[in-house]
């Protein structure tokens, strides 16, 4: 499965027609899809690739997203370079999840930043692209340095470097040093207040790039993190364990309120990730079923609702040709099918049922009330302010008196909406079909 995926997604890099590769992108995703709700047990090759339910949902995830991501990008410009990148970005993360080797997984965890590189330099906005660029290299580049080093440590102290077959498990001894082990994750998540290259990185590149970025690419950071902590044994009641999960709940609710200040659309749904994914790292640290289970949840939700949410974006950029709040008013007048997608989404990114949010949440808060009722607060506090700029962020762009026409919008707001709703569908009805 994992072999023919490959082969495939590196045989549309030679189509030089987009529509081709449109198509041959959904084919995919329509076969990933398929494998993984029958991919119930654990399927190993030579060692080197592996599949499980966890994999396959990752895998389809960066299908889907690659795919909706090239509908959102129809009249980019240079389409025969786009192609390359995108596919080779898509390449890329579908390996970093089939790998069942952490020395590989370090190999395509750091090679997705050449391609995304490429991806914000060529085809970004602002002439401050490069230094988002450089921040997004030298921040993630840094911490997985530590990763390398924390795996090469537990090699040597005999740890199976496969991910699917563990030979043994690090003695609390050599555990003095797992947070430094873990940093090349929290950045990649990100946790707050290691997040400072995703808003540069977000508003410089271009829509496919914010799609991936935020649907496919943090996830990395949670799935790198989940398969490491079932090697490591940590202490839960430890000082350090206790401090970093307080500064990632503080931190996201922090972010949150960044979010309702927030006069840029871009930035505003890109503080909302780092919000979210501080519940994916206190699912994954909390090493209970639980916890893990709501923080895989809430990955695969965050991965189709921000992405929805960065299309719309770029839906109203392409007729404003500005990502400020004040200049995208009033689309109730303008393109009511564009704005009920926004409040689907936005009710989606609030965790309002039935949404997966949702249900990751419930988990995320039942592990939290079980290991301190201060992080079940705070938790509280986050779904709040969640709500808010949830709200605020609908409020803002279907409300007043906007600039923009009704022809500006009419003639990309069908393939537009489609996008949406394609992304709104399996956030909201995936559940059904969850083993």
């Amino acid at each position: 499965m994992v072999k023919s995926l490959t082969i495939s997604l590196i045989a549309l890099i030679i189509m030089k027609n987009l529509n081709m590769t449109i198509i041959g992108l959904g084919f995919l995703t329509i076969m990933s899809m398929e494998a993984t709700s029958v991919m119930m047990m654990k399927v190993e090759f030579n060692g080197l690739y592996s599949m499980d339910l966890v994999m396959g949902m990752m895998i389809t995830l960066t299908l889907f997203v690659s795919f909706l991501s090239y509908l959102s990008s129809v009249k980019i410009v240079r389409k025969s370079s786009f192609n390359l990148v995108m596919v080779s970005i898509s390449v890329v993360l579908v390996m970093s999840f089939s790998v069942s080797s952490f020395f590989l997984f370090f190999f395509f965890f750091e090679s997705v930043l050449v391609p995304l590189l490429l991806l914000i330099l060529g085809w970004g906005y602002q002439p401050e692209r490069l230094q988002a660029g450089g921040y997004m290299v030298i921040y993630t580049v840094f911490g997985s340095l530590f990763f390398l080093w924390g795996v090469s440590d537990f090699y040597m102290k005999g740890v199976s470097s496969s991910m699917s077959s563990v030979s043994g498990v690090v003695k609390k001894s050599a555990m003095s040093l797992w947070w430094l082990y873990i940093l090349g994750f929290l950045i990649k998540l990100p946790m707050y207040p290691l997040h400072l290259w995703l808003p540069k990185a977000h508003v410089e590149a271009p829509v496919a790039g914010s799609m991936l970025l935020a649907g496919v690419v943090l996830k990395l950071g949670g799935y790198g993190l989940l398969r490491l902590m079932m090697v490591m044994q940590v202490s839960l009641s430890s000082l350090f364990f206790v401090l970093l999960l307080m500064i990632n709940l503080v931190g996201g609710f922090y972010a949150g309120l960044g979010c309702v200040r927030q006069v840029d659309l871009k930035c505003l749904v890109a503080y909302s990730s780092v919000a979210h994914m501080s519940l994916v790292l206190l699912g994954v640290l909390s090493n209970t079923v639980l916890g893990v289970a709501g923080a895989i949840i809430i990955m695969i939700g965050h991965g189709l609702c921000s992405s929805g949410l960065f299309s719309y974006v770029n839906s109203i950029y392409k007729s404003s040709h500005s990502r400020l709040l004040v200049m995208n008013k009033g689309g109730l007048l303008t393109c009511p099918s564009l704005v009920i997608m926004c409040f689907l989404l936005s009710s989606s990114n609030m965790a309002a049922p039935p949404s997966l949010n949702l249900f990751g949440e419930i988990l995320i808060f039942g592990v939290s009330g079980w290991m301190s009722g201060a992080f079940l607060f705070i938790l509280g506090l986050m779904s709040f302010i969640s709500a808010c700029f949830s709200l605020y962020l609908y409020g803002s762009c279907s409300h007043g008196k906007g600039l923009m026409s009704m022809g500006s919008l009419s003639m990309s707001s069908v393939c537009d909406v489609f996008v949406l709703l394609v992304h709104w569908l399996p956030l909201n009805f995936l559940f059904m079909f969850m083993p």
